[in-house]
């Protein structure tokens, strides 16, 4: 019983880390602006780089609120119909990481409860080197070949191609290529990395097992 409680724990843990960097990242202005110069989208959209940035409040704005109207002004109707795809995504991935997070509080606590908080912890961070083995072999998926992640990821989690926009006509894939994306899941990446570590170093805590009840 103790180790399926922690799995669960070290699980929805992550999971909650997953969801608030993936919204942290995603509503960084700072980052949308450097993207914009390295990726020289102005050259790309012949739009300004004050214009593009105020477009760009516009997406992160929408991906919190979903009220299209701060993107009718910019995008067509199936960017526009692609954007509601995202938001209810960011919107189920908000919710299910309030749920992880409430899980995981009690998990542990019942860890805690019936083991020690020392050795709830342990329990947690052993759980964890799994999650790390399997957290490195996505990783390694993913650096090898983005594209083929990219559009694995589209595949599974959007039911229409929507998502398939034409760089000659449409906006959105103008100003949002590839190499935004892949610096974004860099990002996220690094945050769930340094998460991960941290949870497994507790399997390395010293003490009795019932020090504290």
């Amino acid at each position: 019983m103790r180790p399926i409680l922690a799995a669960i724990v070290a699980i929805c843990l992550v999971f909650f880390l997953f969801g608030t960097a993936t919204d942290l990242i995603s509503g960084n202005k700072a980052y949308y602006h450097r993207q914009m110069i390295e990726n020289e989208i102005p050259e790309e959209t012949g739009k300004s780089l004050h214009e593009l940035d105020k477009i760009s409040d516009g997406l992160r704005d929408y991906l919190k609120r979903g009220d299209n109207r701060v993107l009718k002004p910019y995008f067509n109707q199936n960017e526009l119909a692609h954007m509601a795809d995202v938001y209810a995504l960011f919107h189920l991935m908000r919710k299910l990481s309030v749920a992880a997070a409430v899980i995981a509080l009690a998990g542990f606590f019942g860890l805690a409860k019936g083991f020690g908080v020392r050795e709830g912890l342990r329990s947690v961070g052993r759980a964890t080197l799994v999650l790390i083995a399997t957290f490195l072999v996505l990783t390694a998926m993913v650096a090898v070949n983005f594209t083929k992640a990219w559009y694995t990821f589209h595949t599974l989690f959007f039911s229409n191609s929507l998502w398939q926009m034409d760089p000659a006509t449409d906006l959105m894939i103008q100003m949002l290529p590839e190499p935004f994306f892949f610096g974004m899941v860099k990002r996220i990446g690094l945050i769930v990395a340094a998460g991960l570590i941290v949870m497994g170093s507790f399997a390395l805590l010293k003490g009795s097992k019932h020090e504290i009840k």
